[in-house]
């Protein structure tokens, strides 16, 4: 029986088990959401053995997202991975086992030292950056702590935009060992804003699966993939031509941010997490929002947008007070802390707005 036929014939089982049609499972979803407990686990798991199928009730637990169930499958031989790291992601399949094969050189240092030694700090807090790409971009935080150390990490890709086409799971490869030359062993404090959001828990899962631990997560006004899209190309279009993409103020956002946004927000379209297990998950994730839009009324603004895209009205429209929205489901079981700002997404780390962009900071010094 070849693998494909594997999948199949055990998504017309667990599409039984579950009362579900098989073409609704989506591959960032658990078993355990979908509702496979264990007696039901143990159940399907005997009636996958009946088809030949070497399936142990625990293969749910190690595998516990159905992207990853389907990787186990498809490798043919349903066997665990010999270094006990985690399956690979559909699309780490497909991706060369040295991240840097085929990546331009970087035309900017992966990271700058924005507050602080890191030889020095006794925390060291990693920023992972927005769509720009700019590391620099957090370098308008107020001083945390003389025992805080703040790094910036820069895209591959800055100033080089049309090179980058590889997915968010590859680009946390690219940081990695720029994080453990500076940082060689845990816990780790991991923060992004937007996009950065996505890297820092990508970056997690990394150090995670090389035995390390990590001890917080700051996720600065980063809409969870599972409950948002990619913001569509057109809109950044429309907000580039309208003079509110990444502008500050009466100023143009350069042409090199606008080609990295974009380039960005084409790798978030082709991206799914998977949860952290809980045993992994780390103890604290701060959540750092803005209350306000782009616009006090879209309709007013002369933008044409489709306000029924999630993350579109995410970014233009003024917010009430957001909790985990989402990000529960990958970060389960964690302390969440919450702290709000004004301005919008774009004002973060601009003058006055910046002054509460960094309150999850200072709980660590």
């Amino acid at each position: 029986m070849s693998s494909s036929e594997n999948v199949t014939k055990a998504w017309d089982v667990l599409g039984e088990a579950l009362s579900m049609d098989p073409l609704d499972f989506e591959d960032h979803e658990s078993w355990k959401f979908l509702g496979l407990g264990d007696l039901l686990a143990a159940a399907t798991a005997s009636d996958l053995k009946n088809l030949g199928l070497d399936v142990k009730t625990e293969d749910f637990t190690k595998y516990p997202t159905v992207g990853e169930f389907k990787t186990f499958l498809l490798r043919g031989d349903n066997t665990a991975p010999s270094n006990g790291a985690p399956a690979a992601s559909p699309a780490q399949l497909n991706e060369p086992a040295d991240p840097w094969e085929g990546i331009p050189k970087p035309k900017v240092p992966l990271s700058i030292a924005l507050q602080g030694q890191a030889s020095k700090a006794k925390v060291i807090v990693f920023l992972l950056p927005d769509g720009s790409g700019a590391g620099g971009s957090y370098g308008s935080l107020p001083r945390v702590s003389p025992d805080v150390c703040l790094i910036g990490l820069n895209s591959p890709f800055l100033r080089q935009a049309e090179a980058f086409t590889c997915t968010i799971e590859r680009m946390a490869r690219l940081w990695l060992d720029e994080i453990r030359k500076l940082q060689p062993k845990g816990p780790y404090v991991l923060g992004g804003w937007s996009a950065g959001g996505y890297y820092a828990f990508e970056v997690a899962k990394l150090l995670i699966a090389a035995g390390e631990k990590i001890g917080r997560m700051i996720l600065i006004d980063s809409p969870c993939r599972l409950q948002f899209e990619a913001l569509p190309e057109a809109v950044v279009g429309e907000l580039t031509s309208k003079g509110l993409m990444g502008a500050s103020g009466l100023k143009k956002a350069p042409e090199w941010l606008v080609q990295h946004f974009t380039s960005t927000v084409i790798s978030v379209e082709s991206y799914m997490p998977t949860p952290i297990a809980a045993s992994d998950v780390p103890p604290v994730v701060n959540f750092i929002w803005v209350r306000e839009g782009l616009v006090k009324d879209v309709a007013e603004s002369g933008l044409n947008v489709d306000l029924t895209v999630k993350v579109t009205r995410f970014l233009l429209e003024p917010r009430g007070e957001l909790k985990t929205v989402g990000w529960e489901r990958l970060l389960p079981g964690a302390r969440y802390e919450f702290d709000y700002m004004t301005g919008n997404h774009f004002q973060i780390t601009q003058p006055p707005h910046v002054s509460a962009s960094i309150s999850a900071c200072t709980y660590i010094g």
